[in-house]
């Protein structure tokens, strides 16, 4: 990841322990940001939108740049698909809801 970080010039914090919000919190540190002040982009569910959630920070969850990936991480991606699609399914129930 740190060369999209250089890529798009930004910081980059190695070893963060996500979901951990001690990481987010190093990093807004680093940054001198806020919660209030931070958006987190991040390709896995259970790791960078639930720990920047955990900490406060609006999160965006994109699709995965590499391929390629570690085995934990391709068997996170089967548990993610679960969770996404039940989501949208809330979500387009509760629109339903405000059209009536």
């Amino acid at each position: 990841m740190k060369p999209f970080a250089d890529e798009v010039g930004t910081m980059f914090l190695e070893d963060a322990h996500k979901p951990s919000r001690k990481g987010y919190q190093m990093a807004m540190k680093k940054l001198g940001t806020t919660t209030e002040n931070t958006l987190f982009v991040g390709d896995q569910l259970f790791t960078d939108v639930y720990g920047a959630r955990r900490t406060g920070i609006t999160s965006i969850l994109v699709k995965p740049i590499h391929q390629k990936e570690e085995i934990q991480i391709v068997l996170k991606r089967y548990l993610e698909k679960i969770v996404l699609f039940f989501y949208r399914r809330k979500c387009r129930a509760e629109k339903r809801k405000e059209r009536i």
